[in-house]
């Protein structure tokens, strides 16, 4: 079975390594969530404020390597996450949660 990637997924991806926070943001809904290295950011606000410490902090990319679909409509793909963090490179799992053409909800995890 093939997984089409929606263009809000590929769009996240391709700013991964890239500073245009205002366009990654977009992405999201007003009301989603991002939970990624044991924090929880909520809504736009905090999505920007994780971004730019993400940005500031380090230089990264992130390249899918596999795209699955779950059980109730959630996408995950699994990246090689490298840069100039600790332990680099990683593979971590991001699950999207969809809404509208948006990003819903984002976890990442190891």
């Amino acid at each position: 079975m093939t997984v089409t990637i929606p263009s809000v997924v590929v769009r996240y991806f391709e700013l991964s390594g890239k500073t245009d926070t205002d366009a990654l943001v977009s992405l999201f809904t007003d009301d989603a969530i991002v939970a990624d290295e044991d924090r929880t950011y909520d809504g736009p606000a905090a999505i920007r404020a994780w971004r730019e410490r993400q940005v500031a902090e380090f230089d990264h990319k992130a390249v899918p390597e596999a795209v699955e679909e779950e059980a109730g409509g959630n996408l995950l793909v699994t990246a090689m996450v490298s840069g100039t963090f600790p332990g680099s490179p990683v593979r971590l799992r991001h699950r999207f949660t969809l809404r509208d053409g948006l990003i819903g909800a984002l976890d990442i995890r190891p």
